[in-house]
């Protein structure tokens, strides 16, 4: 059965139009697979999309995926070459539009547009560039789709058609998605009170160092922990909202030029700031950190608090909503008993639904700790529903069954259409062989 086929399309089209190597990409022997029409497909290019596709199915024998990006690659040439002889045109301002949303969706991803700048730049281009392909891979996109519907629009089908498709794919349609409702009790890690009073004593000896006139640079140079900028007196440079943690910009982007801040907490110790510069909207800033780090046995600690937290729930001392609200770090969802919402199992995060898969409704989990970039939280899980998991059936999930009658009538009549257009296009398909 081959269904799939739309998305699997638009995936192999951002893979070619993007045209993103990776850094040791000059190390690559390449050379060309396919010509359609006037258009190379490059090794390269393939393999781009070979390691895509292998996080979707990382089962798949790479040989398949290869031939598999390479068919899709070239079927997508096949309608753009089709689509340009045809004249189609798409409206310069759709797709302007289309390349300030993708490049404001990066931008908010990374944090920052300078942030954006430095993973183009190591893409190994410039942002002209990566702006000059990125428009090229929406047009595309937008032919090929604006393409389809002109030529086959929209596929209907009725109920026979429906029960026929059922009895063909039957022991080979998906089953249902899981589906599940899921609270939780969030904790960090606090480190131990008296290590950190002291620590605090010394960010308080350096804060009455400087009320009594002591020059900000040099005390940077001489205590903060923070190694890379203390060399430089503590300087962070100019940076724009979004770029350092929230507690540190909310106090350093309400200071007035010169001005030093009082202490401020955040995760990774104490700092005090000194604002240097403003321009438009960014600010540059000095500042003087020392760290509070997490040592084993905080860990081990918050470890320990959740597995009591979890004996209590068990053995019905407390309920999982009293202590989700009086105990739970997640502010939001511990108002609410520790509901988080309903969710589709395969698309939480790879350690929540490790432990999810193995619950039974009521159930509660083992402590689970979840490793972020620059810190830890540690959860405990109730699942309170579970539905999905079953095969589709005609009476339970006609409209899905229609849906996915209609995408593989889609799919055919795509497929015939293909072959009419191959025989009005170049196509010189190498193979995967770097011998001339």
């Amino acid at each position: 059965m081959t269904m799939g086929v739309k998305q699997f399309g638009l995936t192999i089209l951002l893979i070619i139009a993007l045209g993103i190597k990776p850094a040791n990409s000059q190390q690559l022997l390449d050379y060309i697979v396919a010509v359609v029409d006037n258009n190379v497909i490059l090794y390269s290019d393939v393999m781009e999309g070979v390691k895509l596709l292998r996080i979707q199915s990382p089962e798949e024998e790479e040989a398949d995926i290869m031939e598999k990006i390479l068919t899709g690659i070239i079927d997508t040439r096949i309608i753009i070459a089709s689509a340009h002889r045809d004249s189609v045109l798409i409206p310069v301002d759709q797709i302007d539009s289309a390349v300030r949303q993708i490049t404001d969706q990066y931008r908010e991803q990374f944090g920052s547009q300078e942030a954006l700048e430095k993973l183009v730049a190591e893409s190994g281009m410039s942002m002209r560039t990566w702006h000059r392909l990125l428009r090229q891979q929406k047009e595309d996109e937008y032919l090929q789709r604006k393409l389809e519907e002109e030529r086959f629009g929209e596929i209907r089908v009725i109920g026979l058609e429906v029960a026929q498709f059922y009895e063909t794919y039957r022991d080979s349609l998906p089953i249902k998605p899981v589906q599940i409702v899921v609270s939780h009790i969030m904790m960090t890690i606090h480190p131990d009170k008296e290590r950190e009073s002291k620590l605090l004593e010394r960010a308080d000896e350096i804060q009455r160092r400087l009320d009594a006139g002591a020059d900000f640079v040099e005390l940077a140079q001489r205590f903060s922990e923070d190694l890379n900028s203390a060399k430089l007196g503590g300087d962070l440079g100019f940076f724009a909202r979004g770029t350092l943690m929230a507690s540190f910009e909310e106090v350093a982007f309400e200071l007035g030029l010169g001005e030093i801040s009082d202490i401020v907490r955040t995760d990774v110790g104490f700092h005090i700031i000194k604002l240097e510069e403003r321009d438009g909207e960014n600010i540059r800033v000095r500042h003087i950190l020392i760290q509070v780090p997490q040592l084993p046995e905080d860990e081990d600690r918050t470890m320990e608090t959740l597995e009591f937290l979890r004996g209590r729930i068990l053995s019905g001392d407390e309920s999982f909503e009293e202590a989700a609200r009086k105990y739970s770090e997640d502010i939001d969802s511990s108002e609410e008993g520790g509901y988080l919402g309903e969710f589709y199992l395969d698309q939480v995060l790879p350690q929540y639904q490790m432990v999810l898969d193995t619950l039974t409704i009521g159930s509660v989990s083992p402590p689970i700790k979840v490793a972020d970039q620059n810190s830890a939280t540690f959860h405990l899980m109730m699942l309170t529903k579970r539905v999905g998991g079953e095969k589709l059936t005609l009476e339970d999930d006609f409209q899905q069954l229609t849906n996915l009658t209609k995408q593989n009538k889609w799919n055919e009549v795509r497929r015939r259409w293909l072959a009419d257009l191959r025989q009005d296009v170049h196509i010189d398909n190498r193979g995967f062989n770097p011998d001339p």
